[in-house]
Formats: structure tokens, sequence, C-alpha cells
């Protein structure tokens, strides 16, 4: 008998009978409780008009699927003026009225399709023997409730793509637990404004430079403070020095190609030079001796057993010029009369298992391809087509392999004739420089910063206009002393326009900049649950619309 405990049954329930098989285990209950509560008025029922089974799918067991076969009374309500006559009895937190599976099952179902959606959490329930099909699985992610969001102080906005370039929604998180609150079907200035006044708690919005999500928090949110994403500010930096770079793009393809051009005598043909300016030659510090390398254990372990064998060569015929004869030698040696005749057929030691000593088809042209690399032609495919002439029935692989081999043995070193020159690699881009420079200078290559030095010693406009967008960059990443209003007084008379544009836009949002700068607010973990909610979006194949998509996000597991 099982016990009630491991079933979950509801209370006032006993066990009938249990039937296991093969596939499921079937287990049937009755409920014994003496009355019964009405569902609308609460009076207690003790009047059975009539019973039925009731038929449940319920989590497995051992790996089985489990059905529940309960009987279920129906009552008469003993109050007259209820409008409920009669009602079946409820099974409170064990089933719902009018469905097919408990409530730890939905729950289960829920939590795969949220994690999973429909296909593949189906493949998945199947093999957890909890069978069902792709549309109930979403269809109970989309009857889930929101969760409650609790008091919101601090939240992140931010535009999501749910058809790029054409139609964008809003996802809003709360950025003191790192959760997302909600989304939004677009990202109209009204519909967040909407939003933020139906949350008049919220004492921070964190954005990006959207001048809609900006007008947005001023309508929606007035007595909350704004903070402009320091990722943004830093893009729109970067924007910002690549047309300062490509106004200068000559002089900084000139200093790179400087930069970059090997030295060489040539060099600085043009410039004057005089006896006091030519320096003289120092010499060299005589190198350090190269140590030997140790040779690898394999390599010594077949140097030793070449002198084995070499020194049992030399005893065979040592004692074979004493008079010994075949028969005796191979036994003082250990060896067979067939090795002993062998070692005895040759005058010096045969280089057995050593590489190179493979016969190959090329051995009969070995003095004709010498030859001709010794007039210096090494054109494989000429010399393959000759051969073929010659009656060499081989491939081009193995006469090229034999070649590489005499190249080898000869000293020289097979060159490629008629080779295209490489190209000669362009300058980077004025956006690639920009990267780099946007990158912080501890993580920069040693390249990078020799050209980002390059650069700046151009001209004098142009190293003060980096300095000054540096200054910038060092107040966002709150490595500066300095103030957003001193850095924008400098920025507003710069000489170079791209960046003067930059400070009058920073300046027509200084607020929530200043407070990007002094606070420790950002997007970043709203750029994250972007990131996640593409991931889901993809997920399922652009078949879910904004409903499903919406109960998946805020309800992942």
């Amino acid at each position: 008998m099982l016990p009630l405990e491991l079933l979950g049954a509801p209370e006032g329930s006993c066990l009938v009978h249990a039937c296991l098989d093969v596939e499921q285990l079937t287990v049937h209950l009755a409920i014994t409780a003496p009355t019964a509560a009405c569902p609308v008025c609460g009076s207690d029922a003790r009047r059975v008009r009539s019973r039925y089974t009731r038929r449940l799918e319920d989590l497995p067991c051992l790996g089985r699927r489990v059905r529940l076969r309960i009987a279920v009374r129906r009552f008469v309500c003993p109050r007259s003026d209820c409008p409920r006559r009669i009602f079946a009895e409820r099974l409170p937190g064990f089933a719902a009225p009018r469905t097919r599976t408990t409530d730890r099952l939905r729950q289960t179902q829920t939590d795969i399709g949220s994690s999973l959606g429909g296909e593949a959490g189906s493949r998945l329930a199947t093999r957890l023997a909890i069978p069902t099909s792709p549309d109930t699985l979403l269809r109970r992610v989309k009857q889930l409730k929101d969760k409650p969001a609790g008091p919101l102080r601090v939240v992140g906005i931010d535009d999501w793509a749910w058809r790029k370039g054409q139609c964008y929604g809003t996802i809003v998180v709360d950025l003191e637990r790192s959760d997302v609150i909600d989304l939004l079907p677009d990202r109209d200035a009204d519909t967040v404004a909407v939003w933020l006044k139906a949350h008049p708690g919220v004492e921070m919005v964190s954005r990006d430079r959207s001048a809609a999500y900006a007008q947005a928090a001023t309508e929606g949110a007035p007595q909350a403070g704004q903070v402009a994403d320091r990722w943004h500010l830093l893009k729109n930096l970067r924007e910002a020095v690549e047309h300062v770079l490509e106004r200068h793009s000559a002089a900084i393809n000139a200093a790179l190609k400087a930069l970059e051009a090997p030295p060489g005598p040539d060099r600085d043909a043009t410039a004057p030079q005089t006896d006091a300016a030519v320096p003289t030659a120092e010499p060299l510090p005589p190198e350090p001796p190269v140590e030997p390398v140790p040779e690898s254990p394999r390599l010594q372990a077949k140097r030793a057993k070449r002198r084995q064998l070499a020194e049992r060569f030399d005893r065979v015929h040592e004692l074979h010029k004493r008079g010994y004869p075949a028969a005796r030698i191979a036994r003082e040696l250990g060896l067979s009369r067939r090795s002993v005749f062998r070692y005895l057929q040759r005058e010096t030691c045969p280089a057995w298992h050593l590489r190179g000593s493979q016969r190959s088809r090329l051995d009969g042209y070995r003095e004709w391809i010498d030859a001709r690399i010794a007039e210096g032609f090494i054109n494989v495919a000429a010399l393959h087509r000759q051969l073929t002439e010659r009656g060499f029935k081989g491939s081009y692989g193995g006469v090229y392999a034999f070649v590489r081999k005499r190249l080898g043995a000869a000293g020289k070193k097979r060159e490629r004739l008629n080779a295209a020159t490489p190209p000669v690699p362009r300058p980077p881009s004025a956006r690639q420089l920009s990267f780099e420079w946007v990158r912080r200078p501890e993580k920069r290559k040693p390249p990078e910063q020799a050209r980002l030095d390059a650069i700046r010693g151009c001209s004098v406009e142009l190293a003060e206009t980096l300095d000054l967008a540096d200054g910038f960059a060092n107040l966002i990443r709150k490595q500066s002393t300095g103030t957003l209003s001193a850095w924008l007084t400098r920025g507003e008379v710069s000489p170079d326009p791209a960046l003067r544009r930059f400070a009058e836009g920073i300046r027509s949002d200084e607020a929530s900049v200043q407070a990007a700068v002094a606070q420790k607010w950002s997007n970043g973990p709203v750029e994250g649950h972007v990131n996640r909610l593409k991931t889901i979006k993809r997920q399922m194949y652009g078949r879910a619309g904004f409903v499903l998509l919406r109960a998946r996000v805020l309800n992942a597991a």
C-alpha cells in the first residue's frame, strides 16, 4: 500500500487500491470527509446527491506516469437562497476545479515551458514521463500572473528590437534587484510615461541618451532623477573622436606610414646630414653562447638502440674473423642464424629502424634529380612532367616530397618562383583608430599605443583635442578629479567642430550626465537582460506573440 503522504493526497481521502504496470501507476482514491463546503456561500453540506470519478494526471513515480482516479461526491447546498443548488466537493491545494492535472504537475509544466518553450519543453516532458503537447506548455506560461514587483526606487529602461529597424519595445529593470519588471510593446514616450505614472515611488531612472526616454522620464516621473548610461556616453564620445580623426586623415596616414617604414639608409635620404649629426656606431655586445637543447627521451632511446645494433654488428664480424661458425655466433649473441648471415653479408651496419631508410620509386632517378637541383632547376611541376616522359608513374606529391628531401641533403631551400608580392597593408581607418583610442590605456597593445602616440605628434591642435577627449573619458570612468562643468567650459570652445557639438549635446543633458559621473547606477544590467530577451525570442523562431514573450521573460526560471 502506498502512503498517502507520498501522493500528497487531499485531506480526508483514503487509498482504495493501486495498479502498477510497465508504463504507469494507477491509484484509486476516495474522499471520506463527512461534509463539504459550498463554493458560493460556504455552508457545510451533508446531503450527497451523486458520485462520479475524477481523472487526474500527477507527477511521475519511479520513472512511470501516475494517473489518479478519485471518487468525488456531489452535494446539495443546505441553504435555499444559495444560487448553487448542487456542487461537487473541491480538492483545495491539490487540484483546481475542472482540471485534469494536479497543482504540482501544472507548476512543473509551467516551469518547463518558461525555461524551454513549447517544442523543446514537450520533448523534455516526454522523457520525464509527463508527456504533454507544446501548446499546453505555452498555454500554461501565458496563464501566469505577474509577480509582485515590490517597491521600486531605481529602474533602468532601454529599447529592444522586436524586428530590427522596424519595430521596437521597451524593457524595464529594477536595478536594485536586477530583475525584469515589465516589457512594453513599443518605445514611445507616451507609453513609458504612462508606466512611470503608475509607479510613483520611482526615485531614479537610468536611460540611454534617447530623447524619447528623456521626455518620458520628465513627464512620467518628474520627482525622479535621471542618469545617463555611461556606456552610451563613451560611445558618443568615440564617434566624435572618429570625426576628429577623419578631418586629420592625411596627416595621420603620413605619420603612420613613417612609423611602419623599416629603418634603413634611404629613410631620410633628403635630410641634410653633417658629421656631427652622424652618431658613432658602438660595438655590439657579444651574443651569449647558445646552450644546446637537450634531446627528448624518445630520441635518446632511439640513439641507444642504434648503438646496440652497431655493437652487435661489430661483435658478429669479430667472432666470424676468429673462425666461429654461424650457429655458435647465434647462440652466444642470442640471434637467429638468419640474422647472423644478414650481418655477415654487409660490410657496414645497416640503418635499420631509422627514418629515411625506406625505398622510393625515385631512387633510380636520384642522380638525375640531384643534377637538375645543382643546376638550380627546382620547379617540381616541371620535374614531374619530365619524369613522366622518362617512364615514372608516381604522383606529383611523391616527387614534391622527394625533392624536398634532396634539397635538404644538398643544404638548399626551395623558393617560390614568380610568387606574388604581398599587398601593402592599408593604414587603419579612423573608425578603427577611434576604437583603439576608447580602449583603456592599460588594455591597449603596444602597437596600438605606438600608433596613438604617433597621431598625437601630428599637430598641436590634434594633440589638444585628444587630450580633451581623454579628460571626458576619465570623468565617465571615475578616474579624474575634475568636474563636468569645467570640462564643458573647455569643450564648448574647442577648435574642433565635432568635439564642440559633442559638448553642446552634453550641456543640453547636463543633469543626467552629472548623475552618471557622481552615482553608481548605469544601464549595464539592462543590457544583460536585453541579451537574455533576444535569446528567448530567437529560441521561439519568431513565432511567439508579445504576450508569450513577456510571460517568458518575466517568469523564466
